[in-house]
């Protein structure tokens, strides 16, 4: 329609300056004077002033004028010089008839070239335009809130080309100059299309408006359409927010890691663990990032609730392989967790009340459209519903935590944006009568973003954190706190270049400061039997840089490569024992000790991480992906536990403790049916695992001034099998996975007490090669959905006495070698209620109800197995503790109020 508009246009101007030439019509361009001020305003507002002052009529194509604003001042300025200054940053030229009327066309090379008037009116840019490339770049935000819109898909029509926005919104097209229809579109936004005449290089923000009742007609696609064939991405989940929500949760929680936990390729080794555990990687093995911080613990109350307020959160990105270049310092996954920025047009106030927590959001504008706050607070109490159980050990047991979340972002100027975020949290358990553990975090974020260009941009950030966790007990004789913490001091810088639609670049460097206290024992009065211990303290520097670079070799194939060089620097003070070389590591064997000042350098390590990704387009729904990365660990979790503790302690790389190292090569099949609605992954992966940390037989590990004796250096492999099939933008919405994994140790030490299992492969706690999970969600009308989340894996490995004797009247226990029987197979059904009162007509007042059960059919899971002998007898009995054993229903309720 448009072409024909412009052929009709030009076929007038046409005719009409051949009419006027050959009548000798002698009229000029219009002599009126022309005395105004514009700042910044749009075009079109200019034209229109112009015509309503001087009685013009001005004719042009409305898509021609988009985005283009004009800031100029006239003082008795002739119409057709003011005209000229006007448009003198388009592609257009203005044609005058007669002094009331002005036609508005994209300039041509010459006005008289006859050949370039016949291509224009034909619709056909010439030669030298076809080929001259412009850049459209810009930022998608939340119309509503201003927050950048991560992960929304830009598409040119007419290409077929596009993009994804980053963490920050931002995108960045480099495309021949032309006229083109404009989508974008991001999950539950409504999408917005729109045409451009892009003559030149131009920056265009888009505001997504949030799909109403108005619009629950119109099907809205979700972050992207074929991102998972598209993208050069694999082994890496994205959840939005939205998404998570409709999952049902434990005691009507919603919580992020549990979430992460329905992906394929992730396991926990069972309720009430901590952490969780990605392709045949221990728990300490996750990056786990909240706004840029990392958290070396991602659980409340022994995982039954995650560190992540939902009502906070924007965006999750879990990184199972093809991890990029700028993240470093674990061996296996990252888990990217990005906060809201805050609401920057009116104060909103939401939270929800549960059974056995409750939260609490505030958020609003500090300077409107350019400053922001959100804050957030949680707690949760299950001390109150302890108190009624029938077993008196249980209702003298307690526990809580609570957590803080705060953050300020302000928009300096159009390039520059401080942001400003912190994170606090305490928990706190006790088991029966006597012995608490505790644990906390907290973090302090800077950031600051600057765009150099709308090619170019940059992020400096710095992060604070202290992470303290201990137990301790009130039975004399032996009361006692023992208390440990990391503390850290984090300061990197990206930047991230697009030279063209077939390049992204970005380069970085990064600095992390830590110090280790593994651990203080004070007795708590007079009577404690227990003496002073004070653990040496540990500090290290590890510092990286990073170049990636992706390059789109042709519509079907692109590439993605990237090196991050970190070095590690283990620092005084302190002090290194010197072990007999001759004999297997033990107290006994010490032999010499050194000692090292303040900073001085005791080991170093550098490593090269080499990271790289292929994909080749086999047509538009499908393709394959080859990916390999290599991550390097510098600390290190010890804890010979199935699951992690508050008391386990972390520790620096050594001259004897090396750093872990991770390889990983995986190959993918991608394809989309129905339209794009309906995808279908399968991807195999195999990861090499050096410098694990295993565990002589009977090693102690708390306060142990030796404890590199009783550490075993080991090897790992896990490979697998991903499959998984997820429906989206249906009323039935949801996915279903499984996985085949192993997951194996092995270590063969020179002597047998430095070998485990005779020095043969055996499984990690964490190994399941079975895994399959189906996560749905029904939507019966538009208020009412109903969601159900199934998942079954393989028990995990454990150690059975295999006989058993007396001796002296004693009783022996014999067990198998490690890990060489496994626990009953783990399954279990969640269900869930939802009302939404989100989609209610009232936009300024929004509730809703949840109604789950975890465990619905009661299955008594086991967490573990254990033995004892039976009284009077001989032969140890086993027995199966579960931490969930019955269903659990729950109820919670939500509320957003906004103004």
């Amino acid at each position: 329609m448009n072409r024909f508009r412009l052929l009709a246009i030009l076929i007038l101007v046409w005719g009409l300056l051949i009419a006027a030439a050959s009548a000798k019509a002698q009229q000029g361009p219009g002599q009126q004077l022309v005395t105004a001020t514009y700042n910044n305003e749009p075009l079109e507002a200019v034209l229109q002033d112009l015509q309503e002052k001087h009685a013009l009529r001005i004719f042009y194509l409305d898509e021609w004028l988009e985005g283009v604003r004009v800031t100029q001042a006239f003082k008795a300025e002739p119409l057709l010089s003011a005209l000229r200054q006007v448009l003198a940053g388009t592609q257009l030229t203005a044609l005058h008839y007669d002094p009331q009327t002005v036609v508005l066309v994209p300039r041509l090379s010459t006005d008289t070239d006859t050949a370039e008037v016949a291509e224009a009116i034909a619709g056909a840019a010439p030669e030298s335009t076809r080929r001259r490339m412009v850049t459209l770049s810009g930022q998608v935000r939340d119309a509503k809130t201003k927050e950048p819109g991560i992960g929304a898909t830009v598409v040119i029509d007419e290409l077929k080309k596009g993009t994804v926005t980053d963490e920050k919104g931002r995108f960045s097209l480099t495309i021949p100059a032309g006229s083109y229809t404009l989508e974008v579109r991001s999950v539950g936004m409504v999408t917005d299309r729109r045409r451009l005449q892009l003559q030149q290089s131009r920056i265009m923000d888009v505001e997504l408006f949030e799909v109403s009742n108005e619009l629950r007609e119109v099907e809205v696609s979700t972050v992207a359409p074929d991102q998972n064939v598209a993208s050069l991405e694999m082994g890496v989940a994205r959840l939005n927010i939205k998404e998570v929500k409709t999952i049902p949760a434990f005691l009507g929680e919603v919580d992020i890691v549990r979430s992460v936990l329905a992906m394929p390729g992730v396991t926990t080794v069972g309720e009430g663990a901590t952490g969780f555990n990605v392709r045949g990687g221990s728990v300490d093995q996750n990056l786990v990032l909240q706004d840029e911080a990392p958290l070396f613990n991602s659980s409340h109350l022994f995982g039954f609730f995650s560190v992540f307020n939902p009502d906070m959160v924007k965006d999750v990105t879990l990184y199972r392989g093809g991890i990029p270049a700028k993240y470093g310092g674990r061996a296996s996954s990252v888990l990217d967790v990005q906060l809201r920025d805050g609401n920057k047009k009116g104060h909103i106030v939401s939270g929800g009340i549960g059974l056995l927590s409750s939260r609490l959001m505030v958020e609003g504008p500090l300077a409107k459209d350019k400053a922001s706050f959100i804050l957030g607070a949680r707690g949760a109490y299950p001390g109150l519903m302890m108190r009624y159980v029938p077993d008196k050990s249980v209702r003298d047991s307690d526990g809580y935590f609570y957590d803080f979340n705060g953050k300020v972002s302000y928009t300096l100027s159009e390039k520059d944006q401080l942001i400003l975020s912190g994170y606090l949290s305490r928990d706190s358990f006790r088991f029966g009568a006597d012995t608490t553990y505790a644990w906390g975090t907290a973090t302090g974020t800077a950031k600051w973003n600057h765009t150099f260009t709308n090619k170019l941009f940059s992020t400096v950030t710095g992060v604070i954190g202290d992470y303290a966790y201990g137990v301790s007990s009130e039975t004399a004789p032996y009361d006692y706190t023992l208390d440990s913490d990391i503390k850290y001091k984090l300061l990197k810088a990206d930047l991230n270049y697009e030279p063209s639609e077939k390049h992204q670049v970005g380069v970085g460097a990064s600095a992390t400061w830590y110090k280790f206290n593994s651990g203080e024992l004070k007795p708590t009065s007079e009577q404690s039997s227990l003496l002073h211990i004070k653990m040496p303290e540990e500090r290290s520097l590890e510092a990286a840089v990073y170049l990636d670079h992706q390059y789109t070799l042709s519509p079907k194939v692109s590439v993605s490569y990237g090196l991050r060089y970190s070095s590690y620097f283990n620092l005084g003070p302190g002090e290194v024992y010197v072990y007999n070389p001759e004999v297997p590591r033990r107290a006994s064997s010490i032999t010499d000790t050194l000692y090292f000042d303040k900073g001085e350098k005791i080991k170093q390590y550098n490593y090269l991480e080499p990271r790289a990704s292929l994909r080749v387009t086999l047509d538009e729904n499908s393709s394959v992906k080859l990916g390999y990365n290599r991550m390097v660990q510098y600390i290190h979790l010890i804890s010979n536990t199935t699951a992690v503790s508050p008391v386990d302690i972390w520790k620096t790389s050594n001259p004897y403790l090396k750093p872990q190292v991770g390889d990983q090569v995986a190959l993918g099949y991608f394809r989309n049916f129905d339209d794009n609605s309906v995808e279908f992954s399968a991807e195999g992966y195999y990861k090499k695992l050096y410098n694990l940390v295993e565990y002589k037989d009977g090693a102690r590990l708390l306060l142990n001034k030796t404890l590199d004796a009783d550490l075993l250096p080991g090897e790992g492999k896990a490979y697998g099998v991903e499959l998984m099939v997820r429906r989206k933008g249906k009323k039935l919405t949801g996915w279903a996975s499984y996985t085949f994994s192993r997951a194996l140790r092995q270590v063969d030490g020179t002597t047998p007490e430095e070998k485990i299992n005779r020095g043969e492969l055996f499984p990690s706690n964490f190994d399941k090669p079975h895994d399959f999970t189906v996560v749905m969600n029904q939507q019966l009308s538009r208020l009412i959905s109903v969601s159900a989340n199934f998942t079954y894996s393989t028990g995990r490995p454990t150690t059975y006495p295999e006989s058993v004797a007396k001796i002296g009247g004693l009783l022996m226990v014999n067990y198998s070698d490690r890990n060489q029987y496994r626990i009953p197979d783990y399954h279990r059904l969640d269900v869930a209620l939802i009302i939404d009162g989100s989609k209610k007509r009232n936009p300024n007042s929004i509730s809703n109800w949840t109604f789950s059960v975890y465990n619905l059919y009661g299955r008594k899971n086991p967490y573990s197995v254990y033995f004892k002998p039976i009284y009077g007898g001989s032969i140890p009995q086993a027995y199966k503790l579960s931490v969930i054993g019955s269903a659990v229903p729950a109820i919670s309720y939500n509320f957003k109020i906004m103004r």
